[in-house]
C-alpha cells in the first residue's frame, strides 16, 4: 500500500489502499484500508456510523473494524 493522495480536479480527495471483505452473522462487509504515514486507517464502505479506525497494520485495521461491528450486532 501507498501513503499518497491526489487531488481531483473538483478538490476531492483520492486515497490509493486495498478492499478488504469479511462477513459477520451472514453480512457482507468491504472495508478500505489506506496508509498514512508510518500508520494505517480504515473504514467501512457503506457505514457512516462506524468509526474510522486506526493502526499500526492492515491487518490491525481490519481487525479492529470487525470488532467493532461484532460488538455493536451482540448488543444489538
Amino acid at each position: 500500500m501507498t501513503s499518497t493522495t491526489k487531488k481531483s480536479s473538483r478538490g476531492r480527495v483520492q486515497r490509493q489502499g486495498q478492499i478488504y471483505r469479511f462477513t459477520i452473522a451472514g453480512t457482507a462487509y468491504a472495508t478500505f484500508i489506506w496508509q498514512h504515514g508510518v500508520l494505517f486507517r480504515g473504514r467501512v464502505e457503506g457505514n457512516t456510523q462506524v468509526p474510522e479506525q486506526t493502526g499500526r497494520t492492515a491487518l490491525a485495521v481490519r481487525d479492529a473494524l470487525q470488532q467493532w461491528l461484532i460488538t455493536r450486532s451482540a448488543s444489538a
